[in-house]
Formats: structure tokens, sequence, C-alpha cells
């Protein structure tokens, strides 16, 4: 149960496109509870879930993320390749939006409350950052978190001087492991504020902090936070987004039952959500209410309004408007007879078009590098030659780590004889005659008068029958080895050439 009397904080797991999600739980919470969210002591994020971390601390009106979140993905579905296409770059539109929605003093209203989950690229570990110098600042901390490596480009940016990149790599929901963060997750799993499990659960696994459940329903939406879904779907998912939020707040009697926003909301008729529903019904002679409700559902051709029924309006302006956009103005005959043709011949028009485009792109993005030329090649060159060293150092600690094989600098006493023949000016003469892996033929010199060793060997030890091991081991020889019997054999030969 939610304690009011204790300190809490708010977590949010990054998602990408379906952050369309946090913007239905928000709305929720800040029309029945906005305390939840106002008298919070920490509101932190990574990814997409910093961006809407921000928005909350700083107060900016939800519909004007929401737009923004809508129009990237319009410009993402609008590619042939998706957000993939070489010309389409989000973290150029983040930008763009962060500059026209946050105010100067962004930077001094968000210090000590927003906190911003970053992964530091040089040796991967997290940076939860809450102290903001600038306005600058604090944007390039929210873009570093947002970046996902080659999704969204090579190099990534830099805060503070430091390349990081997405702090969901390193620790995707900041402070869920204290137990006064309520945690919100757009994939069902163990979060506080999650979907809700209506299909049979495989497994979960945890990823960066995130619990997420292993099923059909969360494999949607984890390809939908990389390649956003149509307008409709969105707006589908800010609509369950709130009811979760509201099943939440009832769960823990945090709806007070005297809520003024709401209840004059509800005396109030459904209001138009779109500029051409007020158009249809100020033309209209009937006011009834009965005319209204069908001039709306007449307007709503494309997008059912039960999707966005408990929405509150001005989140229903900005996602009638966002569907309008994707749909063509008529009935299915025109959809057919226009739509269809143009969709049809674009994509056959890829082969030709898609390399022009891209050299295009390619060049838009080294003219808008080119001031940070000298400065990311030399990080580009360090890198390497850490990654080098690191490697270099890992094959030495190998190597070392095995015994190394050592040869041998001394030789049995019997095999030691040419040796000691050499010492004392003897002709002793060994010539082999094979190779090293065949037994060897040696050839004597009869007539020379050689080092005469005695071949005998040594006395074979008698044991008694009450002997054991260690006694017989005992009375071997202790300096002849092995060498005697090898040269007991020389002396054989040596016989039977003299003879």
């Amino acid at each position: 149960m939610f304690d009011l009397e204790k300190k809490w904080s708010i977590s949010f797991a990054g998602c990408g496109f379906m952050s369309i999600y946090y913007v239905g739980t928000t709305s929720c919470i800040l029309e029945w509870f906005p305390r939840f969210i106002q008298d919070a002591s920490k509101i932190c994020g990574s990814s997409a879930g910093a961006l809407i971390a921000a928005v909350l601390t700083l107060g900016i009106p939800l519909e004007k993320y929401c737009a923004d979140l809508m129009f990237m993905a319009k410009e993402a579905r609008k590619r042939r390749l998706g957000p993939l296409h070489p010309a389409y770059n989000l973290l150029q539109l983040v930008q763009d939006s962060l500059l026209k929605n946050l105010p100067k003093d962004a930077h001094i209203r968000v210090s000590g409350k927003l906190c911003v989950s970053l992964t530091r690229v040089r040796d991967g570990k997290n940076m939860l950052v809450s102290e903001f110098d600038s306005r600058e600042e604090l944007i390039q901390a929210l873009l570093c978190s947002c970046f996902v490596p080659f999704y969204c480009g090579v190099i990534p940016p830099t805060y503070r001087g430091v390349h990081c990149v997405d702090g969901a790599i390193s620790d995707n929901l900041p402070r869920c492991h204290l137990t006064d963060t309520i945690t919100f997750s757009a994939y069902a799993g163990e979060s506080d504020i999650c979907p809700r499990v209506s299909t049979p659960n495989l497994h979960q696994v945890r990823f960066s902090n995130v619990s997420i459940q292993v099923n059909s329903e969360n494999m949607y939406r984890v390809t939908s936070t990389f390649f956003p879904p149509q307008p409709e779907a969105m707006a589908q998912i800010c609509q369950n987004g709130y009811m979760d939020a509201l099943r939440f707040l009832q769960d823990n009697n945090l709806i007070s039952s005297e809520c003024p926003r709401r209840r004059l909301e509800m005396r109030v008729l459904r209001p138009a959500c779109c500029e051409l529903v007020k158009h249809v019904a100020e033309e209209s002679n009937e006011k009834t209410p009965q005319n209204q409700q069908k001039l709306h559902q007449k307007a709503h051709v494309w997008l059912d309004p039960q999707l966005i029924e408990n929405l509150p309006v001005n989140l229903k302006k900005v996602l009638c408007e966002a569907c309008k956009e994707a749909h063509p103005s008529g009935g299915l005959l025109s959809h057919m007879t226009e739509y269809l043709p143009k969709k049809v011949s674009s994509y056959l028009q890829i082969p030709r078009t898609l390399p022009v485009e891209s050299a295009r792109s390619l060049a838009q993005r080294l003219v808008d590098w080119i001031p940070d030329v000298s400065k990311d090649m030399s990080w580009l060159s360090g890198m390497a030659g850490n990654l080098y060293k690191q490697a270099w150092k890992d094959s030495v600690e190998e190597s070392d780590s095995e015994m190394p094989l050592r040869r041998s600098t001394s030789l049995p006493l019997g095999l030691n004889l040419w040796a000691q023949g050499k010492e004392n000016g003897n002709d002793l003469l060994m010539t082999p005659e094979a190779t090293p892996t065949s037994s060897l033929t040696f050839t004597w010199n009869a007539h020379s008068e050689g080092l005469r060793v005695p071949l005998t060997p040594p006395a074979t030890p008698t044991l008694s029958p009450t002997s054991v091991f260690d006694e017989a081991a005992t009375t071997s020889p202790k300096s002849t080895g092995r060498g005697w019997g090898l040269s007991r054999a020389v002396g054989w030969f040596r016989n039977i050439t003299s003879e």
C-alpha cells in the first residue's frame, strides 16, 4: 500500500515509441491525483523514460510531448525502410523538440529532482546525473540517454566531454531497487504500473533491471519500441496506459471522492476532439445531444471513439489529428484508387531512389559533422588504441598462464660419453645415418684407442622376502640413472667390431 507520509520516487523505463503508454498513465495521474507527481522527491528515467520524466518535472503540457511523439512516428512510417532509412534522423528530431519546449531556466528547475540514466562508453558503467549547469547540458544528457548505438548513429553524443549512450544498456529502471520507488514500464512484468497480462506467460526475463514477461503481446511491444505502429494502435496504447494507472490509483486508495476537474468534465457532453467535428456541429441546425453524438461518430471514420474515450480532451485532439493525417479523405473506394497505387509505385521505385536519398542524407550528416570531425576522430583513435592494448594484455596474460616447455640441457650418464672423450683428446666418432625419428646406426673407428669405460651394469639389488618398497628404493644406484643400459649395448657392439 502506498504511504503518503513517506517520501517516494518515480522511475520510468526506456521504451522508445512505446512511451505513448506513459502519456496515458501520467495523464490519468495528473487528472485524478496530481500530488503523486508533484510531490515526488525524485523523477528518474532512461531513454524515452528520461524525456517523459523531464516533461513531468518541468510541468510541460503532455499534449505537446504527445504531438511531437506522433510527429516522429509519422516521419518514421513515411520512410520506406521506416526508422532505418538513412534520411531519418531520430536524434535530430528529439533535439528539435527539446529546443522548442524546454524553457530557458529548465536546468535550474530540474536540478536535484530529475535523474537521467546514462551509459559511459569507455567502460560501460552507469551514470545517474541530476545536476545540470546549463540548459544545453540538460539537452546533452537527454540526447545521450536516447542514443541507441547503430540505431541512432555511430558516434555517440557527449555529456560534459564524456561520450555516453542509452542508459537502458546499463540501468533501464533507475533506483528500482529502493522500496520507495514507484516503477513505470511499458512492458508487462513486475513493475508497479505496467500493462496487464492477457495471454499465457511462458517465461520472464530481466533486462537491465526491467522485468519483462515472455508472451506474444510483449513481443509486439518490443517491436513497437523501435518501429512505431499505426496511429490508431498508438491511441489504443495510450488508452491502455490510462486505465492501468487508474487501476493502480484505485488499488492504493489514492483517488479522492472530490475531484473538481473530473466532475466538471463529466457534466459536460462529450466534447469535440478535432476541428472537423466542431465545424460539422456548428453547421448543424439541431443541437440535441443525440445529434452531436451521431456527428461525432460520423466524423471519426479514421478512429474509433471508444479507443480514446477516457483520455483528456487535449490528448484526444492530438491523437485524432494524427489519425486523420495518416488516412486519406474519402471512403474505401478513394483509398483503393488513389492511396494504394501511390504506395505500390513508391515501393517499386526503391531501387532507383534509395541510393540517391542515401547519398543526400549522408552528405547532409557529413556537413553537420564537420565541426566535430577532429574531436570525434581523436576519440575513435583513442578507443581503437585502448581496445588493442586490452587485447594484447589479455593475450600476454593467457600465454603467461600456461607452463612453458623447456629443453633439457643435460644428458644421461651413458649419452654423455662423446663429450667426455672429446675432452680427453680421444677420437671417438659417431655418425648418425638416420632421421631423428628412426633408429641410429653408429660407426666406430676400430683402430683408435679410445676411452675405456667400464660397461658393467650396477649390481642388481637383492630383496629379502621381508623387504618393503621403501627399502628396495634405497638400494638402487644413486647416480647412474638409466644410461647404463645404453652403455652396455655400445660395449657389445665394440667387442664385436674389434674381433
